[in-house]
């Protein structure tokens, strides 16, 4: 990953704001360089059936919380179960910033948040490619809507992600390394319809939150 694969726009609306003066751009683009020499994203993924119930939707077997990622897979006949880090490194220069510079810290942090999103777009469009499915729901992440976040270690667990990519979650269900995320994407051959009731990293003019949203970007 190199900082010619960040929109600058991107970032600032990571950073919720519409412009930087001159020297924080200078910083911005010297923590963009410093950051992406520590990125090592890795990613895993399985393709898992999914099942319908009385008791809500099962994945792999695995029954999941809640009645929106029920709805979420809704004609889904699998799912992918994934996740994505960008290692440790990158919380651990985060966290030297967060002691002697919080502003270099939070470009940092917002830097570190859009290379994430990129990851799993990256992995997304590897996945369509591969898969033989013509459908695809968008990303089901434990804490949207009602599907627990307490369900974030037995999503860890189902992928054997610790093992495999280092992932690891706390008591508190917060993933580590921080800048990580795992998901669940619907596969179908019919339609599908976004039932997440916000599309955080996606078009924010489909979203529903977006007249609301610190993160919205008037122009799309």
């Amino acid at each position: 990953m190199t900082p010619e694969d960040f929109e600058r726009k991107e970032l600032l609306s990571y950073l919720r704001t519409p412009s930087l003066d001159e020297n924080l751009s200078a910083m911005l683009e010297s923590c963009l360089k410093s950051l992406c020499e520590v990125i090592e994203p890795r990613t895993i993924w399985r393709v898992l059936p999914v099942e319908h119930t009385e008791d809500g939707v099962k994945l792999g077997g695995f029954l999941l919380g809640g009645k929106d990622i029920a709805k979420h897979l809704t004609g889904c006949s699998e799912a992918v179960l994934m996740a994505a880090t960008l290692s440790g490194k990158v919380d651990s220069m985060i966290r030297r910033a967060q002691l002697t510079d919080m502003t270099k810290a939070l470009l940092y942090d917002a830097i570190a948040g859009a290379a994430i999103e990129h990851v799993c777009e990256d992995l997304t469009a590897a996945l369509r490619a591969q898969l033989p499915y013509e459908y695809f729901t968008e990303r089901f992440s434990a804490g949207y809507g009602d599907f627990p976040l307490t369900q974030q270690a037995d999503l860890v667990k189902m992928m054997d992600a610790t093992r495999k990519i280092g992932l690891t979650v706390t008591p508190r269900m917060t993933l580590l390394p921080m800048k990580s995320v795992t998901a669940v994407i619907g596969l179908s051959h019919s339609p599908v319809t976004d039932a997440r009731r916000y599309t955080c990293g996606n078009s924010c003019a489909l979203c529903p939150m977006r007249d609301d949203c610190a993160f919205s970007l008037p122009d799309q």
